[in-house]
């Protein structure tokens, strides 16, 4: 049976839901601070598909295009110049959805949601969590190299999927004892789980030595840029301060699940930490990462973040025991080992995703059964993370602004 579908009586009403829901979603966004709208930013936002239509946004290389010196004294251009390159890459929008309703007029009656508005504010938080939650699966998903989620059974492909390339993912990690040293590197997470535990730890020096592989890459990985100013409902810099905007810090972020950071701080002591908190601090208490608690170490930022992905062996290969799936998607094929357990924290660039807006958060009513109210948000869009084609081809290259890094961790 069909069902006929508004979005309220009052098109300002409409507007207004709309706009609180996401509101709520986003400040309690963790990669809020993480998201603007141009190059520098981890996470560069563009909304091109809010007001043309079409399913794709193209992204360009933010790049120097030539390493020719140009011309000196007395020099001349012509029949010297230099031909630019464009290196691009496709992001195709998706759509995510969800609605909500009360179970029957006696569940509202027993209840602080027994009136139409009282149930409309209820929604409204309930799915401003869901879109909150969402939005950073995905984010999260998308950087580790992992795969959409799927939702009662419907296909979810906001994320344009590709697995971390070769060249952009260590697998190992270091020792947090009295002299702390790197450990072996490895191919896989099932032969990392097959080494010492102690040796494959997260730690300080990982991080430098992905650091180092990411300025010695080709292209480099550039510093992220980090703004006072608030954000709009994107999380794009916000033209109407555009006078006012502060560059607070040029650095790389990693983010880290809380199990690699207690091992970072196994590592440096409790005196080391306190340092490091505090050079986060000195940079300035109204930077919204920095805020939220997180250190700096050699130029980044380390961010302490409970959705980067981990997985541990149970003697199978169901999909909670590795990152790496079969083709069906039905079981992993890179199994850690038994009883061991890895995270994968994500060393994140400028433009390390590309997230593309068709349609921001929209809040739709109708009624179930004649006399019920139902609740829908949805919203359109696709993020993906950087990998440019080679100019002039649709050959992908390596992974621009991410390199993940898997490491045991001791789940204690």
């Amino acid at each position: 049976m069909a069902n006929t579908t508004f979005a309220s009586n009052d098109p300002l009403t409409h507007k207004i839901w709309s706009k609180g829901t996401m509101a709520f979603a986003l400040q309690n966004m963790a990669l809020l601070p993480l998201m603007g709208n141009t190059p520098e930013s981890i996470i560069y936002t563009k909304k091109d598909l809010t007001v043309e239509p079409g399913d794709t946004i193209t992204f360009s290389a933010d790049e120097n295009d030539t390493n020719d010196p140009g011309q000196g004294d007395d020099g001349t251009t012509e029949g010297n110049e230099v031909a630019l390159r464009r290196r691009n890459m496709k992001v195709e929008v998706h759509e995510r959805a969800q609605g909500t309703r009360p179970a029957g007029k006696m569940t509202m009656q027993r209840t602080d949601i027994h009136k139409t508005a009282g149930f409309r504010s209820f929604a409204k938080r309930k799915l401003g969590i869901w879109s909150q939650e969402a939005w950073e699966k995905d984010l999260v998903n998308c950087a580790a190299g992992l795969y959409n989620e799927n939702s009662s059974g419907a296909a979810i492909e906001t994320i344009n999927e590709s697995y971390p390339t070769t060249n952009r993912i260590r697998y190992g990690g270091q020792n947090i004892g009295a002299t702390p040293a790197l450990g072996p590197t490895y191919a896989t997470d099932a032969l990392l789980t097959a080494g010492t535990p102690a040796n494959n730890l997260f730690g300080t020096l990982v991080i430098n030595a992905v650091r180092a592989k990411a300025l010695s890459a080709s292209p480099r990985f550039r510093l992220g840029k980090f703004y006072q100013t608030p954000r709009s409902a994107d999380g794009s810099l916000d033209q109407r301060n555009r006078m006012a905007q502060k560059l607070i810090a040029q650095m790389y972020t990693v983010l880290a699940h809380p199990y690699q950071i207690n091992s970072m701080r196994s590592e440096v002591g409790n005196i080391g930490w306190n340092q490091m908190v505090a050079a986060c601090a000195a940079r300035g208490d109204k930077h919204p990462i920095f805020a939220a608690g997180a250190v700096s170490w050699n130029g980044c930022v380390v961010m302490e973040y409970d959705r980067v992905p981990m997985r541990t062996g149970a003697g199978g290969v169901t999909l909670a025991e590795g990152f790496l799936l079969n083709a069906g998607r039905t079981e992993t094929s890179d199994a850690c080992a038994n009883t061991r357990s890895v995270c994968r924290a994500m060393f994140l660039g400028a433009q390390a995703i590309c997230f593309a807006w068709a349609q921001m958060l929209q809040w739709h009513e109708d009624w179930y059964d004649g006399r019920i109210p139902r609740v829908i948000v949805d919203m359109i869009y696709g993020l993906k993370r950087t990998i440019f084609n080679a100019h002039g081809t649709s050959t992908p290259g390596e992974d621009e602004g991410i390199y993940c890094i898997d490491t045991e961790v001791i789940p204690t």
